[in-house]
């Protein structure tokens, strides 16, 4: 995969920049917008992502060969991919199903991506990552650039994430996302999670990831599978 990477000092946001692009027919797949500092960046359910200097801003424009129900399956090879990559700097990191980075429970980086679809297909992914380097984090969070690894600037930290996202598009393409998902789970920073229901904790267990990315939890003194979209759900912080 040959990625065109287009540069900026400061942006809105790489994601939505990605879109004008594409609305222009200014880029094509595999396209790479990548911003020092970002004065709207947001993350999964609106939230927004603190885009200071330091930090790895960047959106990958991808044209997968997915359905709509299996769209979910691009942040979960890109995940997979940037923290096998990650991984073999030294930096141990894990992952907080959906789209986050984790190293020692604390969150290094998280994906957003969004999606275009026409008649029932991916027709454009826009992956936004941002990852912290040498940024100021805030509390419960951790830098790259604090961890004894083996990479010493911003264009290596850019080389890896690329080439986990190469990684896992091509391993999903050529072996499916099955193959993916064990290792997957596998990187999990914790399979336990919580919820209170009528102020009483319920505490569970992660016990599989469908290939359309739903969670499914096997709570105590239950049975059954529950299953969770991602939309509908939050693991948390442990």
């Amino acid at each position: 995969m040959s990625f065109q990477i287009i540069r900026y000092d400061e942006i809105d946001s790489t994601n939505s920049e990605a879109w004008r692009l594409i609305d222009r027919l200014e880029a094509q797949s595999s396209a790479v917008i990548i911003a020092k500092r970002q004065t709207k960046g947001r993350g999964q359910r609106g939230n927004s992502w603190q885009s200071e200097l330091g930090g790895l801003f960047m959106s990958v424009i991808l044209q997968p060969n997915l359905t709509a129900a299996n769209a979910h399956q691009i942040t979960l090879w890109s995940a997979w991919g940037i923290a096998k990559a990650l991984n073999e700097t030294g930096a141990n990191v894990k992952l907080k199903w959906l789209n986050d980075l984790l190293v020692d429970r604390r969150k290094l980086g998280g994906i957003l991506t969004e999606t275009r679809i026409e008649a029932g297909k991916v027709l454009y992914a826009v992956v936004g990552i941002g990852i912290n380097w040498t940024n100021e984090v805030p509390e419960g969070a951790i830098a790259l650039g604090e961890l004894p690894t083996t990479l010493s600037s911003m264009d290596e930290l850019i080389e890896v994430v690329l080439k986990g996202i190469q990684l896992g598009q091509t391993r999903s393409e050529n072996e499916g996302i099955m193959s993916i998902l064990a290792e997957y789970l596998e990187l999990l920073s914790d399979k336990n999670v919580r919820q209170t229901v009528n102020g009483r904790e319920l505490q569970g267990k992660i016990i599989d990831i469908r290939p359309t990315g739903e969670l499914v939890v096997r709570w105590e003194g239950n049975s059954q599978e529950a299953i969770y979209q991602p939309q509908n759900f939050s693991v948390g912080y442990q």
